[in-house]
């Protein structure tokens, strides 16, 4: 055979690979069910990691996804995160369109890179990023990257499936550990699901096919919270340049104080000096951490970078005083030096920050877990969790960014698990106090009074330091159910010695009352309108979760128009149930004016599929009520 032959069986037989690689990615070929209730489908996702040693850890990573539309773009946003610890040893991107041909290829170099900080932050941790802007659906992302790095304490979990509306044809995880090093792992809601898993000396391993993309449904649960998960560790590991040993938390809590805290907490002489001399005054340790508090408030301010992208290691109590800024590690690990100067003992503790829903540390295995750190300080059977990152957030008072979960307090003696405060109900409180005056034109204005706290406090905190035209806009979308708005003047204060935010608004708005005849007609409740109950749905699947419940109470005087009188008006509401309670009340103070009371209480809770259209019944109820209306006539 001669070489021109033999090159052409070459090029063909090569051709033929490629073509049949890109004839893979078809989308043609995904099973009619994967596409059910799918927004995209991961065609194959291979997660290999492998521990050589205590000190060198090697993660390899391949997918390809389907993604049918927009609403699953963000799965062509490819970022990998760096350090002096951790390398990025390969990446490459690769676009087909739906019959799976190539449309585009991306090397490493095509992506751009950026300092994780987002500023100068005392870091070197920084990010290499990629995102695809799609001409037309469906099209199909690979992707595939290789990771070395010597932090060994994090292992990446293993899920059964992580987003909702999307499918899996077939997926791996595999994690490979040398025979001197013990792992230990915790597996939740395996039971009733169809896995292969593989265990051996110095192997493990998840493989599933075929899985149903599951359709969102309004208040559904973290995917994580009834389908199966595994979270690995193991027993020696190297954390920041340091080896380590723990077969439970209090080892891992000793050994982390040790070696990544203890040396961190210097203060110039200067800080040490006028901090004692700020609380010299104050003998109530509550009151002394207090002032602390504040003055790390008013001092420094926060760069975000969560634990681990930006390393477990605090920075130095005196490179956050000197820079007066720092992530939420160098911002605890300061407040923790500070206190340690005036006599309080006050500890770090690793969390999982999420403001939407909660995550525990898992106690079962022992591993470097959370994405956060905040301050646990002890004091005389109280135990207050201090937020160091945010200048607005009240003392003792972290809201919903770190409630009611499980966090690691690391202390000289050891590691401990301790849960974190959980707001009642009723602490999540909004209070509004409002009046209005409607014209015999059906024109109204008036002024409101709102007070929030608990995590309702939270929600509020973007409008502190807002311009005058965002806060208008604000509001507007706040009470969009006046039409033609027009905001007069806004009062906002930070009340957080008492852990309030309070906010005075007065307005006016034209037509808020319908005239028709000698009639006028007017929804009474204008300032907290509840406006639609959860959609309804057939078949539900799963679970009911109530994350967070909370308390509002409206009280409002109406002032009515001269020329009307009253004709008809709704009659008082008193609703009880498991999910909550509602009150409403109208009542007829002097000839031109009513009162309005309302009190609504959404209680916390999780409730079985089966109990969604009862749940549903009652927000349909408070949509009824929140939208009586009073009928005038003219006198």
């Amino acid at each position: 055979m001669n070489k021109s032959s033999l090159f052409l069986i070459i090029f063909i037989f090569v051709a033929n690979i490629l073509n049949s690689q890109n004839f893979e990615f078809s989308t043609l070929l995904i099973p009619k069910e994967l596409k059910e209730d799918a927004n995209s489908v991961i065609r194959f996702e291979n997660t290999s990691i492998e521990l050589k040693s205590q000190r060198d850890m090697t993660i390899k990573f391949e997918t390809a996804i389907t993604i049918f539309n927009k609403l699953a773009d963000d799965y062509a946003d490819v970022t990998l995160y760096y350090d002096k610890r951790r390398a990025i040893k390969s990446v490459k991107v690769i676009i087909y369109d739906a019959m799976g041909n190539e449309l585009e290829k991306i090397k490493k170099s095509d992506f751009k890179d950026y300092s994780a900080t987002g500023g100068s932050l005392y870091s070197d941790s920084r990010l290499i990023h990629y995102n695809y802007t799609p001409t037309t659906y469906p099209y199909t992302v690979f992707y595939t990257y290789q990771l070395k790095t010597s932090n060994t304490a994090f292992i990446r979990n293993w899920t059964y499936s992580s987003n909702y509306c999307q499918s899996i044809q077939k997926a791996t995880y595999s994690f490979k550990y040398p025979l001197d090093i013990k792992l230990s792992k915790s597996e939740q809601n395996f039971e009733g699901f169809e896995i292969k898993k593989t265990e051996k000396e110095g192997m493990l391993s998840y493989e599933i096919e075929n899985i149903g993309a599951i359709k969102w449904e309004p208040y559904v649960p973290l995917l994580r919270d009834f389908l199966p998960t595994a979270r690995l560790g193991v027993d020696k590991f190297n954390l920041e340049g340091v080896d380590g040993e723990a077969k439970n938390w209090q080892e891992f809590g000793k050994w982390y104080y040790k070696n990544l805290i203890q040396s961190r907490m210097d203060l110039p002489e200067s800080t040490k000096n006028e901090i004692k001399k700020l609380t010299l005054d104050i003998e109530d340790p509550i009151e002394k951490t207090k002032k602390v508090y504040e003055y790390v408030q008013d001092k420094v301010r926060y760069v975000s970078i969560q634990v681990g992208v930006g390393g477990f290691e605090p920075m130095l109590a005196s490179e956050v005083d000197k820079l007066s800024y720092g992530d939420c590690k160098g911002l605890t690990n300061y407040t923790s030096a500070l206190l340690k100067e005036v006599g309080i003992t006050s500890y770090h503790a690793l969390i999982y920050g999420n403001p939407s829903k909660k995550l525990s540390i898992n106690s079962e295995v022992v591993s470097q877990q959370g994405n956060h750190m905040v301050l646990y300080v002890p004091i005389v059977e109280k135990e207050l969790w201090l937020e160091c990152t945010s200048q607005n957030t009240p003392f003792a008072d972290g809201g919903g960014f770190t409630d009611d979960r499980d966090a690691l307090v690391i202390t000289p003696n050891g590691g401990e698990i301790k849960h974190t405060r959980a707001y009642d109900d009723k602490e999540n409180h909004q209070k509004i106090i409002g009046k209005y005056t409607l014209s015999n034109q059906g024109n109204i204005n008036g002024e409101i009074d709102m007070v929030c706290s608990g995590t309702k406090f939270n929600n509020h905190l973007g409008i502190e330091n807002s311009s005058e035209k965002e806060k208008e806009k604000t509001y507007k979308e706040f009470w969009d159910n006046i039409n033609n708005l027009t905001i007069d003047k806004v009062d906002i204060k930070n009340n957080k010695k008492e852990g309030k935010f309070e906010e005075s608004i007065t307005f006016t708005s034209e037509n808020y009352g319908t005239i028709s005849g000698e009639r006028m007609i007017f929804p009474v409740n204008a300032f907290n309108v509840i406006d639609k109950a959860p959609k309804r749905i057939r078949n539900r699947k799963l679970p009911v979760e109530v994350v967070r419940g909370y308390y509002d109470v409206d009280e409002v005087e109406i002032e009515l128009p001269s020329e009307y009188n009253i004709e008809a008006m709704s009659n008082d509401v008193s609703i009880n149930t498991k999910f909550g309670s509602y009150t409403m009340t109208i009542e007829k103070v002097e000839e031109k004016k009513v009162k309005f009371k309302r009190e609504f209480l959404l209680k916390t809770g999780d409730y079985s599929k089966e109990e969604y259209n009862d749940y549903r019944n009652f927000w349909k109820q408070v949509v009824k009520s929140d939208h009586s209306k009073i009928v005038l006539i003219k006198n």
